[in-house]
């Protein structure tokens, strides 16, 4: 028996091995993210990443100040250091449609869906006016959502190892938030998603400006 499982786990290892060698990775940073305070590791692979590659993407966000409030927004009541901080992970694919017919294009256009998973912790501090004096009060939401992606970006190839992404990234929102800080209608940034409003179940945009490096084979 040990050395059937010995024998079965060296096949196994090979047979990945093997299978391995035929796809292609490459590893890059959304530069998109960094006024975000946000960073962001882009990875792919596929055995021909021209035409179609799996996506796995992966980053942080720490103490994000955006926030906005409605234009019809009005209350005796108001905020200061509200912070988002947390990590996300994307996880999808992509197609590059333009590369399928011309495979040597220097300039593709990959489209693709991602699932979404966002951890997140905000903190702010709220300042109401009750009998006319002011009180200053501590509040904090922490938690996991879900949520889908759609990505459209255009690749520039510069040479054989390097190409840049350039695009946007639209939210879909699966799950929708109702640990807001003040009122549902107040957006606020959601670590690699972007700025929100969950009143209304709105997804939000993200940049994608992607430097990307090609590994080759694996």
């Amino acid at each position: 028996m040990n050395r059937f499982l010995l024998s079965l786990t060296l096949l196994t290892a090979c047979c990945l091995s093997a299978f391995a060698q035929r796809w292609q990775g490459q590893i890059g940073t959304n530069l998109a993210a960094l006024p975000g305070r946000s960073a962001e590791l882009a990875t792919a692979w596929s055995p021909n990443l021209d035409t179609w590659a799996l996506t796995l993407n992966a980053g942080y966000t720490y103490q994000n100040h955006a926030a906005a409030a409605p234009s019809d927004y009005a209350c005796d009541c108001g905020f200061s250091a509200l912070n988002s901080s947390g990590a996300f992970v994307k996880v999808g694919s992509r197609i590059d449609a333009i590369r399928m017919v011309k495979s040597k294009a220097r300039i593709g256009l990959p489209i693709g869906l991602i699932l979404i998973g966002s951890q997140y912790q905000q903190d702010a501090t709220i300042r109401s006016f009750p009998s006319g004096h002011d009180l200053f009060s501590t509040q904090s939401a922490q938690g996991f959502i879900i949520g889908a992606g759609v990505t459209a970006a255009m690749n520039i190839r510069l040479s054989n190892h390097w190409n840049i992404d350039l695009g946007i990234q639209k939210f879909i929102g699966l799950q929708k938030r109702t640990d807001y800080l003040l009122f549902a209608n107040f957006r606020t940034y959601q670590p690699g998603i972007g700025l929100t409003s969950w009143d209304k179940f709105w997804p939000g945009l993200q940049g994608i400006v992607t430097v990307n490096y090609r590994l080759g084979g694996l």
